[in-house]
């Protein structure tokens, strides 16, 4: 069985749940400096060369597994059973945290207004705010993900996703199977 974090990283990852039922607030607009300036040079730690490998074979498992998990969720019940769920955690989120939520519905209101008069400079600060209410609204997201009532109908698609998947792959089992050693593998390091 996945472990809870798994479990949170494949409903956030994979199936894109966000804290504002699907929609994101639009980065904003780099601020203006007239004139391009070089970057400063910046001495960039190396990593691991061990730690690249495996990033780089886990994304190129992702990428296999990709056209296998879009042709498992063409399957009804299995979407059906997603959008449950994403309906649950975003209802928790909102019973947990409405003045967040409202919050978040006032900014894209304003930013949208500033976007129409051309105000960058106003668009520039809601930004901010949003990603600031962004950040409180993913921890949110993580204390409604481990909730019982919610883990367990997660727990329970990602394993009737995984067997849908090697329904249609036979070796997907095995690629989920590695990419999930190679994320233990990272977060022990």
């Amino acid at each position: 069985m996945k472990s809870k974090t798994l479990a949170a990283l494949a409903l956030i990852a994979v199936f894109g749940i966000t804290a504002c039922n699907g929609d994101t607030e639009p980065d904003p607009a780099p601020p203006e400096t007239g004139a391009e300036q070089p970057a400063p040079q910046q001495q960039q730690p190396e990593m691991d060369p061990e730690a690249m490998a495996l990033m780089a074979e886990a994304q190129e498992l992702q990428q296999r597994l990709a056209p296998i998990e879009q042709e498992a969720m063409q399957d009804e019940a299995l979407s059906s059973q997603l959008e449950q769920i994403q309906e649950q955690v975003e209802t928790a989120m909102r019973n947990e945290s409405p003045a967040l939520f409202e919050r978040m519905d006032q900014l894209e209101a304003e930013f949208m207004a500033a976007q129409e008069a051309g105000d960058q400079e106003r668009t520039q600060e809601i930004g901010m705010e949003a990603q600031g209410i962004e950040a409180e609204l993913q921890a949110v997201q993580q204390d409604v993900l481990d909730r019982p009532e919610i883990r367990d109908p997660i727990e329970a698609f990602e394993e009737a996703r995984r067997a849908k998947m090697i329904e249609i792959d036979s070796e997907a089992g095995e690629i989920m199977d590695r990419l999930q050693e190679i994320f233990e593998e990272m977060e022990g390091r």
